[in-house]
């Protein structure tokens, strides 16, 4: 911590070495409520930009507007979650999918395109549909997400990159028992276990067997060539 004339001292020696002449303007200690770069717990220790935007997705976010001296201006929003409305919109809007390019997982919460913690709004151009891991991933790699007409999305990675568009899944075509050669029939749901405990001995001994049989089998083929 820094007492008052250590504080003093500091603010003098930047002023003496930065302002320009003719001009007086007030340094900024690191720590300082007006630093750009402080992230951090109210009374508590620093964390990374990444972090606290994945705090405020789930938190009553409430901003405070600082003026260069650290005096508060402005206290803003306090509502960022969607309503019930809006998320049955971007449920049909995106067919309850993740909307990540090549994932199709169903369990998807709503992501804010443009940070609500920026400035960006909770509405449905700005909602859009991921699964609780590309949820994780948009927000620690920093993917780039552009909205275009139709409710459609484009993404990017942080360098401008961007991600091919993956290709939809193919309707089946047929029914479902010319789709693969199983030989599915009204028993094959049955299971051929009823929950008994396992014999391990049995199992064991099963195992041997089948290996010793397989043995003997290559031996035979190999004997006829």
């Amino acid at each position: 911590m820094l007492d008052a004339r250590h504080r003093a001292e500091l603010e003098q020696l930047a002023l003496s070495r930065t302002a320009p002449a003719g001009r007086v303007a007030r340094a900024r200690i690191p720590g300082h409520p007006a630093d750009p770069a402080r992230c951090h717990l109210q009374d508590g220790p620093a964390i990374s930009i990444t972090t606290a935007q994945m705090i405020t997705r789930t938190a009553a976010l409430s901003w405070l507007l600082h003026d260069r001296d650290g005096t508060a201006l402005d206290a803003g929003r306090r509502r960022r979650r969607p309503t019930s409305a809006q998320r049955r919109a971007a449920r049909d809007r995106d067919h309850c999918r993740c909307r990540f390019p090549g994932c199709e997982a169903r369990r998807t919460d709503l992501h804010h395109i443009q940070y609500w913690s920026n400035g960006g709004t909770t509405s449905l151009d700005n909602l859009i549909s991921f699964c609780p891991h590309h949820h994780h991933l948009v927000h620690d790699r920093g993917y780039l997400i552009a909205t275009a007409p139709g409710g459609t999305f484009s993404f990017h990675l942080p360098d401008g990159t961007p991600l091919p568009a993956s290709p939809a899944l193919p309707e089946p075509d047929g029914t479902l028992d010319t789709c693969h050669d199983a030989g599915i029939t009204p028993d094959t749901i049955i299971p051929a276990w009823y929950g008994e405990r396992l014999d391990l001995d049995y199992a064991i001994y099963t195992s041997f067997a089948n290996a010793d049989y397989q043995a003997r089998q290559h031996d035979q083929e190999h004997a006829l060539t």
